[in-house]
């Protein structure tokens, strides 16, 4: 395919593997880093777009805090006041499914494309996807130009991928994928074609208004989230938590035989402690709606765990006294609820 219809976007670099450098046994970020992206592409595409380029902040991802997250969120936002036809978010690997997010219900009602570029590997490195997932995205915003958040990334053996921001699976251990749930991917580019919406894709019209930045603090407060395994304790509640965000097991369920867990689940419902559970699909078993009942569990079907847990988050800053309850976590905001077929 030849040159891209002439856009202009701005980039903005927070450092992630997309900015280091391997230095030693080591890889670190590198503040020249995003200039060399930049030459890289040039040299592999051409420039063919005008753009200009911010660094709000520069870490590894991994190193994220509430802190970064408001960060990025209002540089994205006053951003999109611009007159950019997209925005280019470099970012790691590690925590990008929590930015995703965050972007995505700050920036619900955004007008332009918000593109989340990483690389997993150094951009130098032969196996990075770095360039292939920046030219996805500076495609997308050429050729599609749809609002909203999303990211643009390339498997291993796969095309590259455009994923809601909403969406994004929490990464599994020792693999560099990146799978959106119920593999309700927005569409792929595959180099010389033109992009293909997953005919399978739906998405809800915003039922709520977009949340806005909102000025998190470094660490979250308030809300407990737990994993179930075999042999949690379920330690006691401390008295600081209002909002319990309880991961399921794949096919939905929890221990529901368990002494231990029946009275963690009822001290937290006594004390008016709120306890939604994620990975759940509508239609479970009968059993487990039951003990859901009893102990004031409240699923939230057909979103990503992470997200829900951004968006709690976000909205318990916005409005520290207002109850977050369970209809307001299930109207669908920047595409995180995936319809029933």
């Amino acid at each position: 395919m030849g040159g891209l219809k002439f856009v202009k976007v701005l980039f903005l670099f927070t450092g992630g593997t997309i900015g280091s450098t391997v230095q030693g046994d080591f890889i670190g970020t590198d503040r020249k880093k995003p200039y060399l992206l930049l030459e890289s592409y040039r040299r592999a595409f051409g420039i063919d777009f005008a753009y200009d380029t911010a660094t709000p902040y520069t870490n590894l991802s991994e190193n994220n805090t509430g802190d970064t997250l408001r960060v990025l969120m209002a540089s994205v936002a006053e951003a999109a006041k611009g007159d950019y036809d997209g925005i280019i978010v470099t970012h790691g690997t590690d925590t990008m499914q929590y930015s995703a997010a965050a972007l995505s219900y700050a920036l619900a009602d955004v007008k332009i494309p918000v593109m989340i570029v990483s690389s997993n590997q150094p951009i130098e490195h032969p196996a990075s996807n770095g360039l292939p997932n920046l030219r996805g995205a500076l495609r997308f915003v050429a050729e599609v130009g749809a609002p909203g958040v999303f990211v643009a990334y390339q498997n291993e053996g796969e095309p590259v991928t455009v994923h809601r921001g909403t969406r994004l699976c929490e990464s599994l251990a020792y693999t560099d994928a990146v799978y959106s749930i119920y593999n309700s991917f927005y569409g792929i580019f595959e180099e010389g074609k033109p992009f293909v919406k997953n005919p399978a894709y739906r998405e809800l019209s915003n039922e709520m208004p977009a949340i806005g930045a909102q000025p998190l603090g470094a660490d979250c407060k308030g809300i407990l989230r737990v994993s179930p395994y075999p042999g949690n304790p379920y330690r006691p509640l401390t008295s600081d938590v209002r909002y319990i965000l309880h991961t399921s097991y794949h096919s939905g369920t929890v221990n529901t035989e368990s002494e231990q867990v029946k009275a963690f689940f009822a001290a937290a419902k006594k004390a008016g402690v709120t306890t939604f559970l994620t990975g759940v699909a509508p239609g479970a078993a009968y059993d487990s709606t039951r003990f859901f009942e009893e102990m004031g569990i409240l699923p939230l079907y057909n979103i990503a765990p992470i997200a829900a847990f951004v968006k709690l988050w976000l909205l318990t800053v916005r409005d520290p006294e207002a109850p977050v309850t369970h209809e307001m976590m299930q109207r669908s905001l920047g595409g995180d609820v995936v319809p029933e077929p």
